[in-house]
């Protein structure tokens, strides 16, 4: 009671003094409170808390300096907010009503809201005009994440009160009392005592006004938020800021609802608002905010939903019910002020709302709304300064564009004259989100024509443009070819195209905005599917027929393109000679410009590679003096002399063999690279073509030219051989540049198989390798070495092989003793190829076991004087360089006691056991352990062991040897450093130890090794696995429940970082984990390996690593499981495969981003439902059915996303997809589906509905992944110098389709397996007869075929609804669109007909049954039908 009587005298002392000591008051009333602990919420004592609240209420009523400052004053507001959640709630509603607790709120909001001193930008487009420009979102995170000052301190004074600070002080103070009564009300409303719940009700009521009312709060609080959005003066973060938002909903939520709420939000607030959310959001431009990112976020989220409910969808709903427009024109009206702001987040607003199909609303009415919103703004616009509305019609007409928003072509026209083409300068951002919103815009009516007119006449001057301008205005272009391939108009485009590339200096130049290479590429892209074969022959005649001087340059630039574009046969017949004849109708200029001799040289050369033999000679004819000009005098760094040569080496190579002009061609080609090898012309900064260019083109851009240029010269090309010998000193060739060319050497086909060229590049390889000039020649070394690394094993021949031994065993011991210079990459890869090389029979000159020992004390030696700290990752490096080593003596000793041992082995072995008995330094053991355990392991499998034995060999010593060696490091107790390697060694070496002797010596350390494994894999380290290998081995009962490890964390609580116990990167051993798992789980039964996989499922981690490592155990640990429980036989609450397939779905559909976690879940799956298919139940079948068809709906929404992205951008996304762009994925998903028809089919009866479901998804994403590999290619591969991207591209739609086409095959033509399996009882099995069983299951397949055809017109249906609803987004060609047919015709196949051909056309509108048709007819030329 003594806290209740405080309390008690400290409010009745509130009305003793005068006004200024207030605040030492309820500095007193506080303590008091905070001893009196709220016994009034608990239902004892609360009278002195209701009388503190008519205090504070009574004081803060009236318009009195002393009334404003108490009501300022954040300490009254903080104890306010305490009583708030102690006095009951029955008392606490007629306490406020009483005191009129809503007015004072109301006019505390208003005063704190009209802050003196406010700095920052205005809310006007007024004050604008001088606003910093915006920053970057990374400038803005940095300016959110900036260390802040103290604030100041809270005051009593109504000057300092009434500045920015204070005012959001109060703010702060306010909205947390509010959000604490209204807390309080929301809880017990839902769970509380009748009487409470009764005052709850009471307290809300005390809100529920009319909306003007409620506009007196919500528009203050909106100008606070909007205060502390731009204010500089607040030095701190506010407490509880980001809920100021969520306040304001449930303010209005609390209303009395009436038809004109929606204009009321639209009157009072739209303005405030929608230039908040601006703010916010970065519309139209980003800001720099003096909020926190958290708080920025979800002020924007719960603005954005509150206008959207309140005044967005009444606004739609009205006007498509009545027509109505007054809520909206209100808030374009009330938006005015700051239109460059607001106007943009208005249709922001409206274009993102949810869009809803049928009954009353349809695409029509969406469209006409829409359409309503953006004249309503236009309208408003035209009132406003013209200075200004460029800003916001760009900002809303890029946002359109965007979103594809359906705007009329009258209106884009109107915007395009008067905001895009002004006299002194065009809105080229305007005019390229115009284009890339309907491009329709220019191409429809002689009124769009005109203004295509206009800005096209504005790139005849491309060179004033600023970059910015050139880039937009080369967009434009681009876009507007496609827009004209969309109609099926391109050869307009390319007439256009013709009439401004051209330029007032005929033979001189090209403008050069239209002789870019993106518009090539993108015209060249769109001509196959946009032109037919006699559009094709229109344009290529009108083309031919334009020989005025000024068109003559263009018409060649244009016809290389359409030359780049053409890859169909039957129109490459058409056109090839055509189009080369067309491109040299004039002689060759040496003046001419470097694009159009790039450009005659092109068609040339796709002219002699797709020409016959006669076409080849008259091309040749009419090339070969200009060419041999070219080739002879132009410089080799320019483009047309790269050209040229192409051109050159397709007509040898179209000759080729026995050709006409075989002989001119390759003499021709060959002085050019006489020249090119005497040629030191060097590149200029500006060059894009080097020596480097034409050598990585011949090796990887036909694979017969160097074999046949190799023929011709009798010898390897110098110019590529002086690439990867170092000869000389003045020699500059790199180890980088050897290494690019090495692999294009080795890897073409023609060049291996020519068996002279590779034994030549072999010998000249090993004779770089010098044991004489060790120290001079390492990086001749390295060549070599990694060279012969890639020649294959059959084409060294035992000459080489020998002799490459002989000086790698030499030059390899004097490079180890130079431990001050060499590094890993040096002798590595040469343990590496010395173990390739010693695989076959080798036997080198003075073999000896002395050789592995010397290289072997060296290595460590070289590892001991190593000034580096010894992590993990170093420890392992080194522990993979001795296993080098250890496999080749392994390679060496069976070579030697193989067969019949004679004189040469038998001294072989008998120096090798010599050497490792001898005394050995401690320095040197681990090197010596890993020679013993090679030794011992290698002849104890030998079939000529026991002959060896009889020779005399003492095996047991050398055991002996070996075990003490391993038992001092073993039971050593510490491991760090290189002593930790040393473990690793040993460890390894007790595998020649049966396990009684590895028990009996080594339990002693078995608690040291649990404790050293459990912190390297703490660590995620590759030597934990290695040592709780050996535990799980030899000692797994003491491990308790083996597969239960924490696979990674950051760092081990109270212990610090030791040396070689470092974090390693987050990389999964999928190897060792598997063979840890299989040695872990090798002696238990199937009931205990059921646990170990309970446990393991049930167990989560958010730490990625560790989630990876436990699914590699679960998918092995699936694996071993071979006699459990099948379900049938399970009961409820034991743990069986059934449950383990439903968890691993569940899991599979929360991880679709993650790309590695997806496949290994997908992958446990397969296997389940294949070899587990007994322990699978109905419930499982269905499971898998629709979390296929749930992940690839979600990786259609990540594609979409990145697809609008590209599209708006224009570029191609740098970053890696989630598991969306992963062949794998997809190939994934088809097997589920694949095990599923082949395993389980008769459990699909009466499921078919699920199975067509995962269908049509499937074949959604099929389209939507070829569609984003294809745009990604045309956005960002344009700039990609790899060749064979867009081919790699082709390859895994087209395997993608053949998937998914399998499995429609696998429906409609199922095997008598899967139509039977499980139903061995309709098998006759009397008799031996096979009529009956014939029968039956003839029968079978027939029913299943029936019953399919009733439900996969569905899937026919879906494919063309899709090619129609994703128009802009797929386009369903070459491979793709025949692998995905081939699965349509056996769907056709088991359609009725003609009952269900009726059904399918007449489920499709006219445009659904136009595609049908051309499918139809393919099916009956292509597919299986008869006819009948």
């Amino acid at each position: 009671m003594d806290g209740d009587a405080a309390l008690v005298r400290a409010v009745r002392a509130l009305d003793q003094g005068s006004i200024d000591t207030t605040p030492d008051k309820l500095e007193r009333v506080w303590k008091a409170l905070s001893q009196h602990r709220g016994q009034g919420a608990k239902g004892g004592f609360h009278a002195a808390d209701e009388m503190l609240l008519r205090w504070l209420l009574k004081n803060m009523i009236g318009s009195t300096p002393a009334a404003e400052r108490l009501r300022r004053y954040p300490p009254a507001w903080d104890i306010m907010g305490a009583v708030f959640d102690w006095i009951p709630l029955f008392s606490l509603a007629k306490s406020l009503a009483d005191r009129r607790f809503v007015a004072i709120l109301q006019q505390t909001l208003k005063d704190i809201s009209k802050a003196q001193n406010t700095s920052g930008a205005a809310d006007s487009d007024v004050e604008m005009v001088d606003a910093p420009p915006p920053a970057s979102p990374q400038e803005s995170a940095t300016t959110n994440s900036r260390k802040r000052k103290r604030s100041m301190p809270v005051t009593f004074d109504l000057a300092l009160q009434r500045q920015a600070t204070g005012c959001l002080q109060a703010a702060e103070a306010v909205l947390a009392a509010i959000q604490t009564l209204l807390a309080r009300c929301e809880s017990t409303s839902t769970d509380g005592a009748p009487n409470h719940r009764m005052g709850a009700e009471h307290v809300k009521s005390l809100f529920s006004s009319s909306a003007t009312e409620v506009m007196e709060v919500l528009v203050p609080l909106l100008t606070l938020c909007n205060l502390a959005v731009e204010n500089t003066t607040q030095e701190e973060p506010l407490k509880d800021q980001s809920s100021w938002m969520s306040i304001l909903n449930s303010l209005w939520d609390l209303h009395l609802q009436s038809a004109s709420d929606a204009v009321d939000v639209a009157t009072h607030v739209s303005g405030l608002a929608a230039n908040l959310l601006g703010k916010l959001t970065g519309v139209p431009q980003q800001r720099s905010l003096t909020i926190d990112a958290t708080v920025q976020q979800r002020w924007a989220r719960d603005l954005r939903r509150f206008l959207t409910r309140n005044m967005i969808l009444p606004s739609r709903s009205a006007f498509l019910n009545k027509g109505g427009q007054e809520i909206m024109k209100v808030a374009v009206d009330m938006s005015a002020l700051s239109f460059t702001t607001s106007f943009p987040v208005l249709f922001d607003l409206i274009s993102k709302s949810t869009r809803v199909f049928g009954n009353r609303t349809s695409k029509k009415d969406y469209e006409t709304w829409i359409q309503a919103v953006f004249d309503a703004l236009l309208q408003a616009l035209g009132k406003t300064r013209a200075p200004k509305q460029a800003l916001a019609v760009e900002a809303i007409i890029g946002m359109a564009a965007e979103r594809e928003s359906p705007l009329s072509l009258a209106s884009l026209r109107s915007v395009c004259k008067d905001y895009a083409l002004q006299d002194d300068s065009y809105n080229w951002q305007l005019l390229l989100s115009i284009v890339k919103l309907n491009p329709d815009t220019f191409l429809l009516t002689s009124e769009g024509q005109a203004l295509l007119g206009q800005v096209l006449e504005k790139t005849r001057n491309s060179e004033s443009m600023t970059d910015e301008d050139f880039d937009k205005a080369l967009q434009f272009t681009v876009l507007l070819a496609e827009g004209y391939a969309r109609t099926r108009d391109l050869s307009t485009f390319l007439k256009i195209w013709l009439s401004y590339i051209a330029v007032a200096e005929p033979k001189v130049k090209l403008e050069r905005l239209w002789t870019r290479k993106e518009l090539v590429f993108a015209v060249a892209s769109l001509l196959q599917e946009s032109l037919n074969t006699n559009q094709l022959l229109d344009i290529l005649e009108w083309l031919a027929s334009r020989t005025e001087s000024a068109e003559s340059l263009g018409r060649i630039h244009i016809l290389a393109a359409i030359s780049s574009g053409v890859s169909d046969n039957d129109l490459i017949d058409v056109i090839n000679m055509k189009t080369f004849n067309a491109v040299f109708l004039e002689n060759v200029s040496k003046k001419e410009p470097a694009a159009i001799s790039v450009s005659r040289w092109l068609v040339a050369e796709h002219a002699l590679s797709r020409g016959t033999h006669e076409e080849c000679t008259q091309i040749w004819s009419r090339i070969k003096s200009d060419l041999e000009r070219v080739l002879r005098k132009s410089g080799i760094t320019k483009e047309g002399t790269f050209a040229a040569f192409k051109c050159c080496l397709a007509a040898w190579l179209a000759n080729h063999p026995y050709g006409a002009d075989e002989e001119e061609a390759a003499s021709m080609a060959c002085s050019f690279f006489d020249r090119f090898e005497k040629d030191s012309e060097e590149s200029e900064s500006n060059e894009s073509i080097t020596k480097g260019t034409y050598v990585s083109w011949i090796l990887s851009g036909t694979s017969r030219l160097v074999s046949l240029i190799t023929k011709r010269k009798k010898t390897f090309p110098k110019f590529i051989l002086s690439l990867i010998l170092l000869d000389g000193v003045e020699n500059v060739i790199t180890y980088d540049t050897a290494m690019a060319i090495i692999p294009l050497i080795l890897e073409n086909e023609n060049d291996n198989n020519d068996e002279k060229l590779i034994h030549d590049l072999t010998n000249k390889m090993i004779s770089l390798l010098d044991p004489s000039k060790a120290a001079e020649s390492l990086e001749a070394t390295r060549i070599a070495v990694q060279f012969l690394l890639g020649v294959p094993s059959m084409a060294l021949t035992r000459q080489q092989r020998e002799t490459a031994m002989e000086r790698l065993v030499s030059q390899l011991s004097q490079i180890l003793d130079m431990p001050g210079h060499v590094e890993v990459e040096y002798w590595k890869p040469a343990l590496s190829l010395m173990g390739r090389l010693m695989e076959q029979s080798t036997f080198y000159p003075d073999m000896s076991f002395k050789h592995l020992d010397t290289i072997g004390r060296r290595l460590y030696k070289l590892y001991r004087q190593s000034k580096e700290k010894w992590s993990s990752d170093s420890i392992m490096s080194a522990r993979a360089d001795f296993l080098l080593l250890a496999r080749l003596a392994s390679l060496c000793i069976r070579q030697m006691d193989s067969g019949n041992p004679e004189e040469r082995e038998k001294a072989y072995i008998a120096d090798a056991v010599s050497v490792l008995q001898s005394p050995c330094k401690d320095s040197d053991a681990v090197p010596r352990i890993i020679l013993l355990h090679t030794f011992i392991s290698t002849v104890q499998s030998s079939p000529t062991f026991e002959n060896l034995k009889e020779g005399g060999l003492d095996l047991d010593n050398l055991k002996i040897r070996l075990l003490q060696g391993v038992k001092s490091i073993i039971t050593a107790g510490k491991w760090r450093g290189r002593a930790l390697l040393s473990l690793l060694t040993a460890l390894r070496a007790t595998d020649v130890f049966n396990r009684p002797t590895v028990k009996q010596n080594f339990s002693s350390a078995v608690p040291s090794l649990i404790k050293a494994s459990q912190k390297l894999l703490a660590k995620n380290s590759q030597a934990g696995w290695e040592v709780r290998m050996f535990l799980a081995r030899c000692f797994v009962e003491e491990l308790g429940s083996p597969l239960k490890i924490k696979f990674h964390r950051q760092t081990l609580d109270g212990e610090d970082e030791e040396e070689g116990m470092e974090s390693v990167p987050d990389v999964v051993d999928q190897d060792t984990i598997s063979q840890y798992v299989e040695v872990a789980v090798r002696d238990v039964d199937d009931e205990t390996k059921l646990k170990y996989l309970e446990e393991l499922l049930h167990e989560g981690s958010e730490d990625n690593v560790e989630a990876v490592s436990r699914l590699y155990v679960v998918k092995t640990l699936l694996q071993h499981i071979t006699n459990a429980r099948p379900a049938a036989l399970s009961s409820a609450s034991k743990f069986d495969l059934a449950l383990t397939h439903s968890l691993l779905c569940k899991r599979l559909s929360q991880t679709e981003t993650d790309g590695e976690q997806f496949h290994l879940i997908a992958e446990a799956l397969v296997h389940l439902l294949d070899h587990k298919a007994a322990h699978m139940t109905q419930w499982n079948i269905d499971l898998t059915l629709s979390t296929v068809s749930t992940t690839c709906c979600s990786l259609d929404k990540t594609l979409s996303s990145q697809k609008r992205h590209r599209l708006s951008t224009r570029t191609a996304i740098t970053t890696t997809l989630p598991s969306a762009s992963s062949p794998k994925t997809y190939r994934l998903l088809c097997a589920l589906m694949e095990i599923i028809i082949k395993r389980h089919r008769r459990r699909l009866d009466g499921h078919f509905h699920l199975l067509i479901a995962a269908l049509q998804s499937l074949l959604r994403h099929l389209l939507l992944l070829s569609s984003s590999l294809r745009l990604a290619h045309d956005t960002g591969g344009r700039n990609n110098t790899t060749a064979d991207h867009p081919i790699r591209c082709q390859k895994q739609q087209a395997t993608n389709a053949r998937l998914f086409s399998r499995l429609l095959t696998l429906i409609c033509e199922p095997t008598v397996a899967s139509v039977t399996r499980h139903h061995s009882n309709t098998t006759n099995t009397e008799g031996g007869g096979n009529g009956p069983s014939n029968v039956i299951l003839d029968s079978e397949k027939d029913r299943a075929k029936r019953y399919a055809g009733q439900y996969m017109c569905l899937v026919v249906m879906h494919y063309i609804r899709l090619q129609l609803q994703l128009e802009q987004t797929v386009v369903v060609t070459g491979e793709v669109r025949e692998a995905i047919e081939r699965g349509m015709f056996s769907v056709l196949d088991i359609t009725t007909k003609p009952d269900g051909l009726h059904i399918l056309t007449d489920a499709m509108d006219g445009s659904g049954r136009v595609i049908f048709r051309e499918l139809y007819k393919r099916y009956k030329s292509l597919g299986k039908w008869t006819g009948v």
